[in-house]
């Protein structure tokens, strides 16, 4: 996986006030709150754009009003609304928190200016993060396992019991 340049704050502007101008939305309220982060430059810095949210700690799904998907949820952890207004007073509370935006709107694969801002998706750094534990939770079972295997044949060849005994008794709990 190729990490890319932090995307421009310009750039995130310049797709906002795109998706604004182009994008029916039917919530007044959605609006203000676009229009007001197009503004805040400090609040644009933490905002990361992605595919799929479903992996990130915080974010904020922005549907136009001709897309299938929810029009507006934000969510922290577990916690969950369709209030935009909590949603700015977040931003707004934590300002040095990441916050992740899924933005669904027709034809947005061949959105150039979307595709621009699109960051690396958290899901896909989730699963490789997941997948290297498992690894490395793996190698070092294996390696336990044969510093065991080793400790218990060198107490077998010096007629260690108390030693054969310790590390049988390691082994079993490994196994």
């Amino acid at each position: 996986m190729t990490m890319k340049i932090p995307v421009s704050i310009q750039h995130k502007k310049d797709f906002l006030q795109w998706f604004i101008q182009h994008c029916k939305i039917e919530r007044h309220e959605m609006n203000w709150f676009l229009n007001d982060l197009v503004e805040d430059e400090r609040a644009l810095f933490y905002v990361h754009f992605v595919q799929d949210i479903e992996y990130c700690p915080k974010g904020i799904i922005i549907s136009a009003s001709h897309s299938k998907e929810i029009s507006f949820l934000f969510f922290k952890g577990n916690v969950q609304t369709e209030d935009v207004y909590t949603a700015y007073h977040e931003l707004q509370l934590y300002q040095d928190e990441a916050i992740y935006f899924q933005v669904n709107f027709p034809r947005s694969e061949g959105n150039e200016l979307y595709q621009s801002v699109l960051e690396d998706d958290i899901s896909v750094l989730q699963q490789t993060k997941i997948v290297t534990e498992e690894l490395l939770s793996h190698s070092l079972l294996v390696g336990r396992k044969r510093f065991l295997e080793k400790e218990i044949n060198k107490a077998l060849e010096n007629n260690d019991y108390e030693k054969f005994m310790y590390y049988s008794a390691q082994y079993k709990e490994v196994y």
